[in-house]
């Protein structure tokens, strides 16, 4: 199976990199600037020094030659939202491929780079992941602190493979024995030939385990945010409720006891903090995040450079080519503090599209801003949806509101008088406050079993049936070429 095909000296080839380069980690490093296999799997500080590989890897996985859009996950996840209805990409420059659905090197056919980067950056981490929690056994700790990081891995390890599950396969929903991704539980070496497809039930299955299992062992103390600690931990497992909840309504109350214990401690920002360029680990409302500095900027390539608009923000020397549709700035009322859209500074007639831009993403100036993975609004809406589905209406428009007032201070309670009124202003809602972030409507729509009708200013106006193959990732030529436990059969048609 060529994509995690590691032994635990690429293991340790990932952390070395990691440590003796300018991490985002200042506190956990080798004395001498060298990682050992021995060292890593002998002590607390080794284990550490190989989570924080695992966090390098979710960061800054290396893009493919020529391809500046492929900077980590975070770029991934962009990737997603700019599939959806609400940012338009320039059609002369990066992400038109994206936002037109091609299948191409920037799409989800077998042989697409993106799609091979996405694949591998998850594998990885499970593969690191295997080696941590199967290694951590040994070291010399109490057998807590042992829980600790092994649950920390587990975390690590159920987060990947939730992202690759929902990309790879329809929504749990749609039919939860639909064959998944291959699971492994286990570091791979160079003589692993591969696992089958194991089917969705069977990857959520041990989705929920790790999590669960690591929520019971991890405390709400950690080094930085870049870390999981329990309150991500949960934030993950009610996201993962909340997919598989749609099948089995039953499991609503769990995502919505873990989605309110995810955002303890973690109050929803004031305006000055959402005017404040979503770009600082120190935003009380975020959960989880990936911290930068100034040597480790990605500049034109990274998340900023493609979505703030240079005129405003004085940073040069960046993409600045996506936009915001007509449609989705007409959802948002002029007192709502996240109705942050300026003419776009580019405006060009032949280019219709070039209308509006979002001050939601600025970096500073040293072009150093970190990147969001969770916050506590989401967990708000998800709690107010799980509520919804357990036919308490008022509760759920109760938790809906606390949101929605503290966004715009001029806001109406819902008046909606059934479910599935209900659901569709959340999912509205969720659409206006997590946009652009985390690739939320994508993945809304597929868990949902919705089509994409594209509207406004849009130069690509596309509609995708919610049964058509695209939103179903084709498994990589290569990993199809090397796993022997795959054949033609196995792949999703396109």
């Amino acid at each position: 199976m060529e994509p995690i095909k590691h032994t635990i000296m690429s293991v340790v080839a990932a952390f070395v990199l990691c440590c003796c380069s300018k991490n985002f980690i200042e506190d956990i490093k080798p004395a001498d600037g060298t990682i050992s296999s021995a060292l890593i799997f002998t002590s607390r500080e080794g284990v550490e020094n190989a989570l924080t590989g695992i966090y390098e890897i979710i960061r800054d996985y290396i893009p493919p030659a020529g391809k500046q859009n492929m900077h980590g996950w975070k770029s991934d996840q962009l990737n997603f939202d700019i599939r959806t209805n609400e940012l338009i990409a320039d059609p002369a420059n990066w992400w038109n491929y994206e936002n037109n659905w091609s299948d191409n090197a920037y799409g989800g056919n077998a042989n697409s780079v993106r799609n091979l980067q996405i694949w591998s950056l998850n594998y990885k981490v499970i593969n690191n992941a295997n080696a941590i929690i199967q290694k951590t056994v040994a070291i010399p700790e109490s057998q807590a602190v042992r829980d600790s990081l092994v649950g920390e891995a587990r975390s690590l390890r159920a987060w990947a493979y939730f992202n690759l599950v929902r990309i790879y396969q329809f929504g749990y929903a749609r039919d939860t024995m639909a064959p998944g991704v291959p699971l492994y539980t286990l570091p791979s070496d160079g003589a692993s030939e591969g696992n089958p497809r194991a089917s969705l039930r069977a990857v959520y299955q041990l989705i929920v385990s790790d999590l669960e299992a690591a929520i019971a062992t991890l405390g709400p103390n950690r080094s930085g945010k870049y870390r999981i600690n329990r309150n991500v931990a949960q934030g993950i497992l009610a996201q993962v409720y909340a997919e598989m909840a749609l099948a089995n309504p039953a499991l609503w109350s769990k995502a919505y006891s873990n989605a309110a214990a995810a955002v303890a401690g973690f109050p929803l920002m004031d305006a000055a903090g959402y005017n404040d360029g979503f770009n600082s680990v120190s935003n009380p409302e975020w959960i989880w995040g990936l911290p930068f500095n100034a040597a480790q900027s990605q500049s034109y390539a990274g998340f900023f450079g493609y979505l703030e608009p240079t005129a405003i923000t004085g940073v040069p020397g960046r993409y600045h080519d996506l936009y915001i549709n007509t449609s989705f700035i007409s959802l948002f009322s002029p007192t709502d503090m996240r109705s942050q859209f300026l003419p776009a500074p580019n405006q060009d007639p032949s280019s219709p599209w070039k209308k509006w831009v979002t001050l939601k993403f600025r970096d500073n100036r040293s072009q150093s801003g970190d990147y969001i993975l969770m916050r506590s609004a989401e967990m708000i809406l998800i709690q107010a949806e799980a509520l919804t589905w357990e036919g308490l209406l008022q509760p759920a428009i109760d938790r809906l509101f606390m949101l929605q007032h503290r966004r715009d201070p001029y806001a109406l309670p819902s008046g909606a008088r059934d479910a599935y009124t209900l659901i569709g202003e959340i999912l509205l809602e969720r659409r206006k406050e997590l946009y652009a972030e985390t690739g939320a409507a994508y993945f809304d729509l597929k868990r949902y079993q919705l089509p994409l009708i594209r509207d406004g200013n849009q130069w690509s106006l596309l509609q995708i049936p919610a049964t058509d193959n695209h939103w179903r990732w084709q498994i990589p030529q290569s990993e199809m070429d090397t796993n022997k436990s795959l054949s033609a059969a196995d792949q999703n048609p396109l």
